[in-house]
């Protein structure tokens, strides 16, 4: 059977997983499902295995199950079978890194950062559609679930933020941007794949506190912002782009290509239940 060449590539990155769970002939058995392409055997193989009490905090298993529905999500033809492919993806991956922390296996997570990183930046791209298709509410949903992973990326935090002030949920906003200017400073420095999230969202920070509409909110929590400090901001913004690997992307032109890709695929407007989570 023919492989495509990520598959190839998930599996030497796993190597080192495999080979912990060699003995283990249940997930061998999934690992290698994974190698021959099916995609759709895995994710049903690994989710019957994660209702076993034996595997079910076992971060090998939601890591199996993200990597399916993260493949399944890239296939047109399976869309219609698995709707929801991307967000079982984001919900096995927040449980594989809950798991390989609290089991203090944190190697998996180390020989499975490139997928991690991959799936984080396919995910900022859903957000950046959404929101440049003036729906902040869904953006800001698909931010909230890669900092349920990655709760360190204090860039997605921002934007996160942002996108939170834009919907109206001004106590969510608030929280996450002070929560990212906490720790965003002249040392951060940003993940690859969320460099340009960070000099966008220091931009579109900056004109909100220089609007000044939503500073007494932060007030409330203990944070000062003043209208004087939006220069700072966007100087630092512009120092961010340092990070920036290629050319900074233009947010009008951004918006074109999202509306077009926006019109391709039919939206889902229901509310987000974020409790599957847990």
């Amino acid at each position: 059977m023919k492989k495509s060449l990520f598959t190839l590539f998930l599996f030497i990155a796993l190597g080192s997983t495999i080979n912990a769970q060699e003995e283990d002939k249940k997930l061998s058995k999934i690992a290698f499902l994974m190698v021959d392409g099916k995609i759709e055997d895995v994710a049903a193989k690994a989710e019957k295995l994660a209702e076993d009490p034996e595997y079910r905090r076992n971060p090998t298993t939601y890591l199996y199950i993200a990597q399916a529905y993260y493949e399944i999500a890239k296939k047109p033809e399976l869309q219609e079978d698995y709707p929801n492919a991307i967000k079982e993806s984001l919900k096995a991956a927040y449980k594989m890194v809950k798991y390989a922390t609290k089991e203090e296996n944190e190697k998996i997570l180390k020989v499975n950062d490139d997928f991690l990183t991959l799936l984080k930046d396919t995910v900022i791209k859903i957000s950046e559609i959404y929101y440049d298709n003036n729906n902040p509410r869904k953006a800001a949903y698909y931010m909230g679930k890669i900092v349920k992973f990655d709760p360190d990326d204090y860039s997605v935090w921002l934007m996160k933020g942002v996108y939170e002030m834009k919907a109206r949920n001004v106590g969510e906003g608030v929280k996450s941007i002070k929560l990212a200017m906490e720790n965003i400073n002249d040392e951060y420095v940003p993940d690859e794949v969320s460099a340009q999230t960070l000099v966008n969202g220091l931009e579109e920070w900056a004109t909100l506190v220089k609007n000044g509409e939503y500073n007494k909110y932060f007030a409330a929590y203990k944070f000062e912002v003043k209208e004087s400090q939006a220069p700072e901001i966007l100087a630092m913004s512009k120092d961010m782009e340092k990070y920036l690997i290629g050319e900074k992307v233009d947010p009008e032109s951004r918006k074109k290509e999202s509306e077009i890709i926006y019109k391709s695929f039919k939206s889902d407007d229901d509310d987000e239940d974020e409790s599957d989570d847990e």
